[in-house]
This record gives structure tokens, C-alpha cells and sequence, in this order.
């Protein structure tokens, strides 16, 4: 797991010697990587990142890490939390962690994500809400009634969080403070009537990776389709919300900025625009990840040949929606609606020799990247 803390970057010193000692604190933005062998590493994200600042031995794998409000939270493979915090110097402390049980018997911790200034930990069938400047469990609910159910993804909008079961196709959202199980979507319908039941086989449709980008629900599957959902404010499937007198007003706060995850807004799969995209990958989806920016500049844009950023002031760069590029990793690539003919054939080769082949070009590693624009609201 890796995650990286977002401290405010202090300004360049003249001096080189001081300037590289200074860049080298990790005082300073860091990024944090965990191994399967509980190594935790911590490297600058300013200079000379290839050199470790600081490292320690767990004692089991770390399977997530989350950044909140100066602490960070290494999720371990048996069950236990690793709570780190900087020092007098501002740098982190890797030697004076604390460590947070989350009971026995003892499970791995498959997820974590920050919800507003707590962090929701998937530990077997329940979600647990961690207090981190406390250090203590705020909360543990059921998050399936299934007691063999495993909580597998987390992911976080608003006031709503979504939560996905290992080996099931159904999605459950939840409400950031009140814990209230507010929605299920079962997307096994719309994977089999994209692929046909035929297609699927005995591979049942279950959820491998999750996450929130541009308002939509970004979910991959183990049979490589990638479905994007609407996230709306109003449940559709729980009628029309009445605008007469005397029915509920929502009051927005007044920072609520575009973008603010901090807003008022409960993120209900809207499932009657969902979308299945044509392209997949060949086995289970591994991941998503979002980035600010764009493949290329759109056509005909007045800088479009410049290197330069467009001026804050301006007021095109005001009005313009801001764009992400959208990756799904996994392994292999598939346009669905050609399906697999002809691949079994793809980089087989007669030689039978000793020598490690390459993989076939079906198999490789792929990503796929979607360009996606946020109107400005």
C-alpha cells in the first residue's frame, strides 16, 4: 500500500548545501510505500525521492495506508493499526508509533479510507470508525449480516461511503455519521446482459476495485468490465422528492466550494444512467487511479502549442471544466463487443525452450485511460 501526505511545501533556499539537507526532511511532502514483509518505507516526494528517509520493520504485511490530519494509519495483515505521527523536529517518528487492535479473532485489515477527519477500516464483515487523533475505535458496525462476508473496497464522497463485499456483485452505501445503510445496487445484471450469461460461465460477477472520480462510482469486476455510475442526490429508487410547502429543504454550508468533499451530499448510485464501457480488461480489474489533466489539449484552444500554464486571472481558465484522466489496471485487454476471437492464438510459440517468454500479448499488463471533464457547478 502507499500513501502520501499533503503538507504545505516551504519555500526554496538560496544556499544548495542547506537547500538539499532542508529538501531532504520529512518535514517536507512524503511518500509512503508498505511491503508484503511489513517493511515501511518513507520517501521525500520533493528531492532526491530514490533515497530512503526513514524505515522500520512491522511485524506482518501492511495492506493499506491512509494520510489524515497529521497522522498516518498502516493497516496490517493481522489485524492491528500502526499509528504514526512527526516529532518536536517536524519530521516523522517512525520509532514512536502506537498500535491499535482491532479484535480477535484476528483478520487481515483489507481496507481503509479517510471520511471527513475519521478513518473507516473494512476488518472482516464489519466497518470500524477510527478516532486518529485519539488513537481509539469511535465506532464498529455490521457492514454485511453475513458473518463469513469480508469487507473488501471503501470508497468516500460526501456523506456517503461505499462498500463493496469480497466474492459478491452487490454494492451497500452507507451514511458518513449517522452509519445508516442507506442503498444496495447489485451490478451482476449489467455485467450479464453486456457479456450474455453464456460468456460468463461459472466466473460469477464480483466487485475487484472501487473508487470515486468526477461524481461517478467507478466499479471494475473480476470478469474485467468496468461500469461508471451517476452519483446523485436524490435516491431515484425511493420516489421523487416533493417540492410542496412545508417538505425538506437541504442547506448546503457556504464553503461549500466545487469539488469540496466537505459538502452536504449523499452519493446515491443512479443506476438508471449507469454505463458499461466497451473496453475491459481479460481478468479481474486491479485498480483505479485518478489524476488531474488530460491526454491532450482540446482542439483549437489558444494555447494550445504553449507550454505554459493559462493565467489564474483569466477568465477562460475560470470557466473551463477541470479534466481527469481516469485508469483501470489489470491484466490483458478485450474489446467487448468483438469479444475473444481469434486471441487464443496471440504470441503462442512452437519453441519449447528453457528460456523465460514473454508474455503473450493478451496476458500483459494493461491500462486503460478514460478522459473525463467536471463542468464547473
Amino acid at each position: 500500500g502507499l500513501g502520501q501526505d499533503g503538507e504545505p511545501s516551504l519555500p526554496e533556499v538560496i544556499d544548495t548545501s542547506d537547500s538539499e539537507v532542508l529538501r531532504m526532511s520529512s518535514a517536507l511532502p512524503t511518500m509512503w510505500l508498505g511491503a508484503q514483509n511489513g517493511c515501511l518505507y518513507v520517501h521525500s516526494s520533493v528531492a532526491r525521492w530514490r533515497k530512503c528517509l526513514h524505515a522500520i520493520k512491522l511485524k506482518d504485511s501492511i495492506l493499506s495506508i491512509v494520510h489524515v490530519k497529521g497522522r498516518v494509519l498502516v493497516a496490517l495483515a493481522d489485524g492491528t493499526l500502526a499509528i504514526f505521527h512527526r516529532g518536536a523536529d517536524g519530521q516523522w517518528d517512525l520509532t514512536n508509533y502506537h498500535l491499535l487492535d482491532l479484535g480477535r479473532p484476528h483478520h487481515s485489515i483489507r481496507c481503509m479510507t479517510v471520511v471527513h477527519d475519521k478513518v473507516w477500516c473494512g476488518y472482516r464483515n464489519k466497518i470500524y470508525v477510527i478516532q486518529p487523533k485519539a488513537m481509539r475505535i469511535e465506532k464498529s458496525f455490521d457492514a454485511h449480516p453475513r458473518k463469513e462476508s469480508q469487507v473488501r473496497q471503501l470508497a468516500w464522497v460526501g456523506d456517503g461511503i461505499w462498500v463493496s463485499i469480497r466474492l459478491d456483485s452487490t454494492l451497500r452505501l452507507f451514511h458518513a455519521h449517522t452509519y445508516q445503510h442507506l442503498q444496495d445496487v447489485d451490478i451482476e445484471p449489467y455485467v450479464s446482459k453486456m457479456l450474455g450469461t453464456g460468456k460468463l460461465g461459472f466466473s460469477f460477477v464480483r466487485i475487484t476495485a472501487l473508487v470515486v472520480s468526477c461524481n461517478r462510482l467507478w466499479v471494475g469486476t473480476g470478469n474485467g468490465v468496468i461500469i461508471s455510475i451517476p452519483l446523485s442526490e436524490a435516491n431515484k429508487t425511493a420516489g421523487i422528492v416533493s417540492n410542496r410547502p412545508g417538505s425538506a429543504v437541504r442547506v448546503y454550508s457556504d464553503d461549500c466550494s466545487e469539488g469540496a468533499v466537505s459538502c452536504s451530499f449523499v452519493p446515491y448510485c443512479s443506476m438508471a444512467h449507469a454505463q458499461l464501457c466497451f473496453h475491459g480488461h481479460r481478468d479481474a480489474v486491479k485498480f483505479f487511479v485518478t489524476v488531474p489533466g488530460q491526454a491532450m489539449p482540446p482542439p483549437g484552444s489558444a494555447d494550445s502549442g504553449s507550454d505554459d500554464p493559462p493565467s489564474e486571472s483569466s477568465d477562460t481558465a475560470t470557466s473551463e471544466p477541470k479534466t481527469y484522466l481516469v485508469m483501470s489496471g489489470g491484466e490483458g485487454y478485450i474489446d467487448f463487443r468483438i469479444g475473444d476471437e481469434g486471441s487464443e492464438l496471440d504470441g503462442l510459440s512452437e519453441q519449447a525452450s528453457s528460456q523465460p517468454v514473454a508474455p503473450a500479448k493478451a496476458e500483459r499488463s494493461h491500462l486503460i485511460v478514460w478522459q473525463v471533464a467536471t463542468p464547473h457547478e
